[in-house]
């Protein structure tokens, strides 16, 4: 899709992001920095993101350097401060209900995608003006059914009085031991039925079987219910990100 190639350095990393370049019609590409990035380094970033109409810039651990450098040498905006949370998985989960089960390569489902559709209120997609309207509405809708029939993408599946009451979409790293959590939704008419839970507990014992020893997943810093949420679930903090969209030509 994109033929520029990829940046990387000890302090950052660039490479263009063709999922988001097909999905928008914007060439895009992101930019992640890991520590504080020199001056040097920064005019390489800049003449690497001119190449692009739409960058995101991730600042790992929200170091504020970065923030500094970006708020002076470019137009980028802040579009999201994303909360980092992981849980260890130390036993099998025995929570887990009869309704609850995981898949991969599960085919296309139809309420699965209602429930993405309505689920999702908080993404830095809403936040940019720039960006298509209608895209960034439906962004985490095209997610979910980019990842149907995928070997590598697991849906966690609680169901209710036969129908499908939540789902979670998640993938795993089988080298380094971990599993991350991309999506998580419950149908309205469930909610408060702790059918969140269930999901959770069916991706612990999934995991545990794999020999996943990490959970990871991250959130806006805006999104309360869902921060406590993975506070009650277990889950402990570990970082913020700070998030920006970059638009050279704009």
């Amino acid at each position: 899709m994109n033929n520029i190639a990829k940046l990387n350095s000890k302090s950052f990393e660039a490479f263009p992001l063709n999922w988001d370049t097909k999905y928008f019609g914007i060439k895009s590409a992101k930019v992640v920095l890991n520590d504080s990035i020199s001056e040097v380094e920064q005019y390489e970033i800049l003449d690497y993101c001119n190449k692009y109409d739409f960058v995101t810039i991730t600042n790992l651990g929200n170091i504020n350097q970065n923030n500094i450098w970006i708020g002076e040498k470019t137009k980028a905006f802040l579009t999201d401060m994303n909360i980092q949370f992981v849980k260890p998985i130390n036993k099998q989960s025995s929570i887990v209900d009869e309704f609850t089960n995981v898949y991969n390569s599960f085919p296309r489902n139809e309420n699965i995608l209602n429930i993405a559709q309505k689920a999702f209120l908080y993404s830095r997609f809403f936040n940019d003006p720039y960006l298509p309207k209608e895209q960034a509405r439906n962004i985490y809708v095209h997610w979910t059914e980019c990842a149907f029939d995928k070997p590598e993408k697991y849906f966690v599946i609680v169901q209710r009085n036969g129908e499908i009451a939540g789902y979670l979409l998640f993938s795993m790293n089988l080298e380094y031991s971990f599993a991350t959590i991309e999506l998580i939704a419950v149908d309205d008419k469930f909610r408060g039925q702790n059918i969140g839970k269930l999901l959770i507990a069916g991706l612990e014992f999934f995991a545990h079987e794999k020999g996943i020893k990490l959970i990871k997943v991250g959130t806006q810093v805006d999104n309360v219910l869902a921060i406590k949420f993975y506070n009650a679930s277990g889950f402990q903090y570990v970082s913020i990100n700070s998030v920006y969209h970059y638009w050279p030509n704009k």
